[in-house]
């Protein structure tokens, strides 16, 4: 039987649908639809964050650009209701969209994305105010995509949650009540039986932090089949490089990275992480690593490229999946989606010279 460790090796290197299933109205668009009468559909909502809806001509040309596993971040706020269903018309569009990218040769990550995250939309971070209704609600949600997904073979992978963390409560208890999210996310998953009995599973990490989810009181929940649980972390370190825009306010932005000092602080992370988790049998993913590519931000080309060849070296070292967030059409840009191309001919050069390396 593959280990948890193995499954991970063989993901490759993976890439992000970013800002397409993931995306939602920030402006109020899908209630002006319903006001003029106008019906809101999936590819709407796809089209929110400026890019167009997922086509399985979209999964073949991901695989023909090197990447080996997608993961398709699902927001699900404006399609289910206080007790977590969801609306068949989104969950088919979902479903279409794993399967697509199964048939083109990609293995396949589904997620709990934004209903994680900050605001007035987003819900799972309300779990402090509200834990036993928010539960519930995060229950019957898993219910219905474990439901769905239950018969898919073992290149499916679900994932918790996306970036969950409680810092407005005491931080011990922060960290119980994200390891209650997650095993309610694991027993829901393995009570829908099928495939889902053994299927491999992503849990998100507090925060997906390097730091906060190395903390020794994040706990990964307990499991009814051994060996069937990942580890989600994100990587943008350092910020101020990686993530800081021209015009941020809250640090002072880099445009430049990759001095001896930089490359050991980036190495030290992951050293953390194998220490912590790999060295323990359990494998990580980086579910999320990228910086901005815009030109009006002024990073340095040559720091980027280091960057990105530093995560992934490290990645590599580790035995961890590095899944590229894209956005494609703005702040994070590597991959065409039309024509399968990078928009950075030295990037596509780096990601070729990495997706040797791990064979």
């Amino acid at each position: 039987m593959t280990t948890a460790l193995e499954f991970v090796r063989e993901l490759g290197l993976g890439w992000n649908l970013g800002n397409t299933f993931d995306a939602f109205p920030l402006q109020g668009e899908h209630e002006k639809a319903v006001k003029e009468g106008r019906t809101w559909t999936p590819e709407d909502q796809e089209k929110l964050w400026f890019n167009q809806p997922f086509t399985p001509e979209c999964a073949r040309l991901v695989k023909q650009a090197g990447f080996d596993t997608i993961r398709i971040p699902v927001t699900w706020v404006e399609w289910i209701d206080g007790d977590g269903h969801v609306d068949a018309i989104w969950m088919n569009a979902v479903r279409r969209a794993v399967d697509w990218s199964l048939d083109a040769g990609l293995k396949v990550m589904v997620n709990v994305h934004h209903d994680g995250g900050e605001g007035d939309l987003p819900w799972i971070r309300k779990a402090d105010k509200d834990p036993d209704g928010v539960c519930r609600r995060f229950a019957g949600l898993w219910r219905e995509i474990a439901d769905t997904f239950k018969d898919y073979g073992q290149d499916l992978i679900l994932e918790g949650g996306n970036e969950i963390g409680f810092d407005d409560m005491d931080r011990d208890q922060a960290y119980v009540l994200l390891e209650r999210l997650n095993q309610i996310f694991v027993d829901t998953v393995r009570a829908s039986g099928s495939h889902n009995a053994e299927r491999f599973l992503l849990i998100p990490g507090y925060n997906t932090d390097t730091a906060m989810t190395c903390d020794s009181r994040y706990r990964l929940p307990k499991d009814s089949v051994a060996d069937r649980l990942i580890v989600s972390i994100h990587y943008y370190s350092p910020a101020d490089f990686a993530l800081a825009t021209h015009d941020t306010t809250w640090c002072k932005p880099r445009q430049e990275w990759g001095s001896e000092a930089d490359v050991k602080a980036v190495e030290a992370d992951f050293a953390t992480q194998r220490r912590r988790f790999v060295d323990a049998g359990i494998p990580v993913i980086i579910g999320e690593y990228g910086l901005l590519t815009e030109a009006v931000d002024g990073k340095n080309h040559a720091s980027n490229l280091k960057w990105i060849s530093t995560v992934l070296s490290c990645c590599r070292e580790n035995g961890s999946c590095p899944v590229l967030w894209d956005t494609s059409t703005k702040e994070m840009c590597f991959l065409d989606r039309t024509t399968g191309r990078f928009f950075d001919p030295d990037m596509a050069s780096l990601f070729a010279q990495a997706r040797a390396d791990r064979r």
